[in-house]
């Protein structure tokens, strides 16, 4: 039962729902329950949501599912802990860079693997569901991205949603409650400054846990190399990565912030206008602003203290103009090479991404609190 308040979402009661959903008992290690109770305390003081049970909790009574039925995963197939995950590139720039033409370019490659939507919504087969067939999964992926689309109407001009294509590793994050997606989706500033402020290794340890029971399920990926991508690592999860994968190559997408900062803040606006009695447009600004702000002042320290060559920078008007030769020169950098089958996978990413077959995306930077000229001065330590 949650408690008697029907505005407020119970730590213990979801813990209770996901227990009795699955049937199963075994959270594993319970290290998340911290990020787990302050993101349900700032929800219950913050955001203001119209029906948290029916939103909120109903997402992290299904991330605490998922964890329960992780466990289970490792229990059944212990194998599985001996997949190896190689890694070939993290694309780590801040949202509305071209992180996501680049993350897809990057995994169109014959050679490359990277997450599906479909599978990071569900990562873990359905009861009754065949080895080596995902069909049900995706089917309902298909629908969820439906229902996501019907309740954020904006979304598809912003960003693009599709249950059969590429998709960032913050979604399996979400499970861990140390994720960029909470305050992207809801008002919870207390909770966005905070996670920031974590040390995120067991979200990235669990994040592994995550791809190797998805690698178990598709053998084929075996001798692929994994590609990820989320601007979640720039805003909060940086340090993690690098104690879990401290040798990754980071392709760090750049665009002036003058144009990244206005657009996510109208991405989170869509997710969150019509749910919520405390957002309003006009603070957005301001809060991302710090966000942005922190994030990209951290990773400017820490690319000094990593060796030379570990960080690859693609500015977006390259991305934009020239998509395949941006992708050969990262591809080459990584020392992947590039070659034919590349090229030819790289030519219909590009054809089938094409910018012109969404709806272009209608905002302006004044109604969030912002004008270029403070967020000049705001960014003005990234021109030195």
């Amino acid at each position: 039962m949650l408690a008697q308040n029907p505005k407020t979402l119970s730590v213990e009661s979801l813990l209770e729902r996901a227990r009795q959903e699955t049937g199963l008992m075994d959270f594993g290690d319970d290290w998340f329950l911290t990020p787990l109770t302050k993101l349900v305390e700032c929800v219950n003081s913050e955001a203001g949501l119209i029906a948290p049970d029916a939103g909120a909790g109903m997402r992290i009574q299904s991330a605490l599912s998922d964890r329960l039925r992780l466990v289970q995963y490792f229990k059944d197939h212990p194998e599985a802990l001996d997949e190896e995950i190689d890694v070939a590139c993290v694309v780590v720039g801040l949202p509305r860079t071209g992180s996501t033409v680049m993350h897809r370019l990057l995994a169109s490659s014959p050679r490359m693997t990277s997450l599906y939507w479909w599978e990071a919504t569900f990562p873990l087969p359905l009861p009754g569901e065949k080895p080596g067939d995902p069909t049900p999964r995706q089917q309902l992926a298909k629908q969820v991205v439906d229902q996501l689309l019907t309740n954020w109407p904006d979304f598809e001009s912003i960003d693009p949603i599709e249950a059969m294509v590429v998709a960032e590793e913050v979604i399996l994050l979400d499970r861990t409650f140390l994720s960029t997606s909470y305050d992207s989706m809801m008002n919870v500033p207390s909770y966005g400054f905070w996670q920031a402020d974590q040390d995120h290794e067991k979200a990235y340890r669990d994040l592994l846990l995550w791809l190797k029971a998805i690698q178990h399920q598709t053998p084929s990926r075996r001798g692929q190399r994994w590609v990820f991508k989320t601007p979640h690592h720039v805003l909060g999860g940086m340090g993690g990565l690098l104690k879990v994968f401290p040798n990754v190559r980071l392709v760090m997408t750049n665009r002036d912030v003058a144009d990244v900062l206005p657009s996510y803040c109208s991405m989170c606006c869509s997710m969150s206008i019509n749910t919520s009695t405390t957002y309003r447009r006009e603070d957005q600004g301001a809060y991302w602003t710090a966000r942005f702000k922190t994030g990209l002042e951290r990773f400017a320290q820490l690319r000094r203290e990593l060796p030379e060559g570990q960080v690859i920078d693609v500015d977006y008007r390259e991305t934009v103009s020239d998509p395949i030769g941006t992708l050969e020169r990262v591809m080459t950098e990584l020392g992947l090479g590039f070659d034919d089958a590349d090229r030819q996978a790289a030519e219909a990413c590009v054809a089938e991404n094409a910018r012109d077959k969404r709806p272009r995306h209608k905002y302006s930077a004044e109604e969030f609190g912002l004008t270029k000229e403070q967020i000049a001065r705001d960014f003005a330590f990234m021109q030195g």
